[in-house]
């Protein structure tokens, strides 16, 4: 079986959501209560937001990527213009002549011969680009990247608030005092 570049975005998409899970569990709660108790919850919270900046540049990358990925989108919306161009390309000059088009005559073949050409790179960088970047997985990845650094903001924000991350698997922040 072979991979595809869906396949390996999508696998790390998984990831991201099970770390984001993760972050909102029981566990990561304690610890986030244990910290505040030792009363090291702002140095570790410059952590947590160096690692939000970073997420950020991530999320930027991801963005870039599915402009690209929407190129194949962009080029299908040139269509009827590219339609213009073979239906003036399908003609010959004699037809161009007929009718009443004698100025445009000499481009009917420069006009085939543009529509093969712009056709063949139009279906060139589609097949690449859905081929290698996946633009419905591209979108699910960088959701999944802000959805993390959403938590993490929420942990960090706990560090140094004085309120509760409470249990049951979910975060959440209810005032309180540390545990």
């Amino acid at each position: 079986m072979s991979t595809t570049t869906a396949d390996i975005v999508d696998g790390i998409t998984r990831l991201v959501v099970a770390v984001d899970e993760l972050l909102k569990t029981d566990t990561v709660n304690a610890i986030v209560a244990l910290v505040r108790q030792f009363g090291i919850g702002a140095p570790v919270k410059v952590g947590i937001d160096a690692l939000g900046k970073a997420l950020d540049l991530i999320i930027s990358w991801i963005a870039k990527l599915e402009q690209v990925a929407a190129i194949p989108s962009l080029l299908e919306s040139l269509d009827p213009a590219l339609d213009g161009l073979k239906a003036i390309g399908d003609k010959s000059e004699d037809e161009m002549r007929e009718m009443g088009l004698e100025p445009l005559a000499p481009l009917a073949g420069a006009a085939h011969a543009a529509s093969v050409v712009l056709e063949k790179l139009r279906a060139g960088v589609t097949l690449i680009l859905q081929g290698y970047l996946p633009q419905q997985s591209l979108e699910s990845l960088r959701e999944s990247v802000v959805q993390v650094k959403e938590t993490l903001k929420k942990l960090g924000d706990a560090l140094v608030s004085g309120a509760s991350l409470t249990g049951g698997g979910n975060l959440s922040l209810t005032a309180g005092a540390p545990a």
